[in-house]
């Protein structure tokens, strides 16, 4: 009889933990302001340090305090994520729309300090999926930051290096790089040669004075 009993309430307990959490108007209102100010802090820190702090401290000084910040800013934006996830579950699209389910991802991929974190995010991420999300762009630039992470090679290419030419390059290299314009397209991603160039300029302006010194007076484009 006690084991029946144990047995009625573990399934009792697993049923409550696979039960959509369902929120209140009140609800979303509060968590899309929290996830709206976490992503307001976190892009202050995803681009360069600003122009008057590289000229009080000089540009690598000032790289220094600038990562010391973000990485500061880091934490306390993914204690915020954690303590969201462990209230409501996962903050996917289906949940609190678009826009608040990305500011809800960006912290989580900006996470390379604890990747069983990102990880078990990924996880949740492919349940989302498996159950009508079609926020696949997301979780296909999350496994690829797991893997680079853990040294693996990619699938989608997102995460990216630069070569002696200021090319992009995946970063770790490709799974299956025949493939990969197709699984791109499956996941809602610009085509690989799109993403590329677009970075590759990208990089070569915020660069340029370092690539003309070379003798690269413009970016090295994939034809």
């Amino acid at each position: 009889m006690k084991k029946y009993l144990l047995s009625l309430s573990l399934l009792f307990i697993l049923a409550s933990c696979e039960t959509e959490i369902k929120l209140t108007e009140e609800d979303k209102k509060l968590i899309l302001e929290e996830l709206s100010e976490i992503n307001e802090v976190d892009q202050q820190f995803a681009g360069l340090p600003p122009e008057e702090m590289r000229a009080e401290y000089g540009n690598e000084r000032a790289w220094e305090i600038f990562l010391e910040q973000r990485d500061s800013v880091g934490l306390v934006n993914q204690g915020r994520i954690k303590a969201l996830y462990q209230q409501y579950g996962y903050l996917g699209e289906k949940k609190i729309g678009e826009e608040g389910a990305s500011d809800f991802w960006i912290s989580i991929q900006h996470a390379d300090n604890d990747v069983e974190f990102q990880q078990e995010m990924l996880e949740a991420m492919q349940k989302e999926i498996e159950n009508g999300s079609q926020d696949k762009y997301h979780y296909a630039m999350l496994e690829d930051r797991v893997n680079v992470n853990l040294g693996k090679p990619q699938r989608f290419g997102s995460q990216l290096e630069y070569n002696e030419l200021g090319q992009a390059i995946p970063k770790n290299g490709l799974v299956d790089s025949a493939n990969v314009e197709v699984l791109r397209a499956e996941y809602d991603m610009p085509t690989f040669k799109e993403y590329y160039n677009g970075m590759t300029s990208a990089h070569f302006e915020m660069n340029k004075e370092y690539f003309l010194g070379k003798g690269i007076t413009e970016p090295q484009l994939y034809k």
